[in-house]
């Protein structure tokens, strides 16, 4: 029971018994009245009895109390010697109205990361390039919040290297010879990004400790690989004009999941064999700025 309580509880019990015993004493003067005495003692046994079942219950209350914490305890250290044992299950973080859970997981992991580890992304695009949907416009404010708690982990020394893979189908490299050279174009269409990705790309290349690519698609999603022992792959959703969404996050831990996370590594093995280095990012003011400049014949 709250401290505050249980006084002004005590407070009211002795003002009661002082009551009745200023009523006895001023009966007792006044006159002798058997009836009023008992009733007076009557009250007083009444008043003493509740008080001491209130302790008695108070005093359950308390040992049941410490009983569920002491419970409570015991299950938490045997879940963490359960996950010592066998590992983190694979979990999947589905995305709720409003509240990106599979970023904001990441996000934690992220923050949770040993220091000098490595953080790698192979970010998929697809036909539609960087053409956003509402939904994905909805995201771009705790995806902001993930690019920024990765730098900031990368210039404290938790993340050694932090290298991001953008990745397209291999018929959109294959036609296209700036994205082959290693140049990004912030846009809509094929072998474009979207500008959130654009911007977060352009401070990374300003950024000592970060590496950019493009590369063929291995695998047509998002995949994070987390240090050497954690992963993530993207859950994503189209509408019916074929918009993406973002889903939510499904997290691997080794152990249980070994086996997987070496099979995303084998992925990310493929696609380095293949990938180039960016070296410039071309936004679409900066198109129409180098039109500007160009003289007219």
């Amino acid at each position: 029971m709250n401290p505050i309580r249980r006084e002004l509880l005590n407070g009211l019990f002795e003002l009661v018994v002082a009551s009745l015993m200023s009523a006895a004493f001023a009966a007792f003067q006044v006159n002798f009245n058997l009836q009023l005495w008992v009733w007076i003692v009557s009250g007083v046994a009444i008043a003493v009895s509740g008080y001491v079942m209130f302790e008695i219950a108070l005093g359950y209350m308390a040992a049941t109390e410490e009983r569920e914490k002491a419970s409570a305890e015991a299950t938490r250290r045997r879940e963490e010697e359960w996950l010592k044992r066998v590992g983190t299950p694979a979990r999947l973080e589905l995305n709720q109205e409003g509240v990106s859970a599979g970023l904001v997981a990441l996000g934690e992991i992220v923050k949770a990361m040993s220091p000098g580890s490595d953080y790698t992304v192979m970010y998929y695009f697809d036909s539609e390039g960087g053409k956003e949907s509402p939904a994905m416009k909805a995201q771009n404010a705790i995806r902001g919040e993930l690019f920024s708690t990765i730098l900031q982990q990368l210039k404290r020394g938790k993340i050694r290297e932090y290298k991001r893979i953008i990745c397209f189908d291999h018929h959109v490299l294959t036609n296209d010879h700036e994205l082959k050279s290693g140049i990004l174009r912030v846009g809509e269409g094929p072998g474009t990004i979207e500008r959130s990705i654009g911007d977060h790309c352009r401070l990374m290349m300003e950024t000592k400790g970060c590496s950019l690519y493009v590369a063929p698609a291995v695998l047509r999603s998002v995949v994070t690989l987390i240090g050497v022992d954690q992963a993530s792959i993207g859950v994503e959703t189209t509408d019916q004009g074929g918009g993406r969404a973002i889903a939510g996050n499904m997290f691997f831990s080794d152990p249980p999941n070994g086996e997987i996370i070496e099979q995303f590594r084998q992925m990310e093995r493929a696609t380095e064999k293949r990938m180039v280095a960016v070296h410039k990012i071309i936004f679409p003011e900066d198109a129409e700025s180098t039109m500007a400049q160009t003289p007219s014949r």
